[in-house]
């Protein structure tokens, strides 16, 4: 759909006068700022982007509806969080002319996390964010949220076997994968209790850097999981150890909990993983991903595995 005709369509779903948009970035979504004061979300994946099997049987409208829900949740919780808009019809979700779905979010002025933040005072405020996300998150039902759980463990290693079968990815790094998600379904299937909604996807772009301090964004893939998950997340980024202990030792103080960080190494590989199934199609034909796999499997997977 071209700008022009969308900013149209908008503006009549929304009831808005917008003038300007803007494209901000195009992978499970494609997401446009508008008239500097919205953000709109065209839920469209990038093509190579896999999510067919993440959302395999689920009703797409209504997690999308969960997600701004929770949101609405965090902002009542006192959580500096985007605020979702509703269309003309009071409806959290718009379906496009071309039966694309869409949302709305408020505008927050800020920037992403880049490698040069991630030091230890950063580490406390991320710690705090995570801390104060979870604490608002516990109890919180939503219907149709996704679920980070042995079963999804499952369906990874029957994804990533195909890929195998068909060549797209080496048998001994298959085994290596496949083996370590049947360890971390175990740990998934033994911690259920503890589950609750979480971000799931707390990556670098996902962090925003405001003058009220930091605001998690696009919850889009959220689900219910083992909450160390998102520290996983955090893992992908942050290398450093002083930052991590910092990032920990914030989240056990606002959430009232010791946590045992070996655990986390499980989580961290579990993210690793889900940007594989994820990415598969693009990533297969960069360079760096033909170096990294084996690297991935012979420091953390293998090494998972065979505890």
């Amino acid at each position: 759909m071209k700008k022009a005709d969308l900013l149209n369509e908008v503006s009549v779903q929304y009831g808005l006068p917008c003038t300007q948009i803007e494209l901000i970035r195009h992978n499970e979504n494609i997401t446009y700022c508008i008239d500097n004061k919205y953000l709109l979300r065209v839920h469209k994946p990038k093509s190579g982007f896999n999510t067919t099997w993440h959302f395999e049987g689920a009703d797409i409208i209504k997690i999308h509806e969960d997600e701004l829900i929770f949101l609405e949740h965090l902002k009542e919780c006192g959580m500096n969080v985007q605020s979702p808009i509703r269309n003309v019809d009071n409806k959290l979700v718009t379906v496009l002319k071309d039966g694309t779905p869409a949302t709305m979010l408020t505008w927050l002025a800020g920037r992403t996390v880049n490698k040069n933040d991630l030091t230890e005072e950063f580490g406390r405020e991320l710690g705090e964010m995570i801390g104060k996300l979870h604490l608002a998150a516990k109890g919180y039902h939503a219907d149709s949220s996704l679920n980070y759980n042995q079963d999804m463990c499952k369906q990874l290693i029957e994804l990533l076997s195909s890929y195998s079968d068909n060549e797209k990815i080496d048998k001994e790094y298959y085994n290596a994968m496949s083996t370590t998600l049947e360890l971390i379904g175990d740990k998934l299937k033994q911690s259920e209790s503890e589950h609750i909604l979480l971000h799931s996807d707390l990556s670098l772009s996902n962090i925003l850097i405001t003058e009220n301090g930091l605001v998690p964004i696009d919850f889009s893939l959220l689900g219910y999981s083992n909450p160390l998950l998102d520290l996983g997340s955090v893992y992908c980024f942050v290398s450093d150890e002083k930052c991590r202990m910092s990032i920990i030792k914030a989240y056990e103080e606002v959430r009232g909990c010791r946590i045992d960080i070996r655990e986390i190494e499980y989580y961290f590989a579990l993210q690793i993983l889900l940007g594989i199934a994820l990415h598969h199609e693009l990533w297969s034909n960069e360079e760096w991903f033909a170096k990294r796999l084996p690297e991935w499997c012979n420091e953390i997977f293998w090494p998972l595995a065979n505890k």
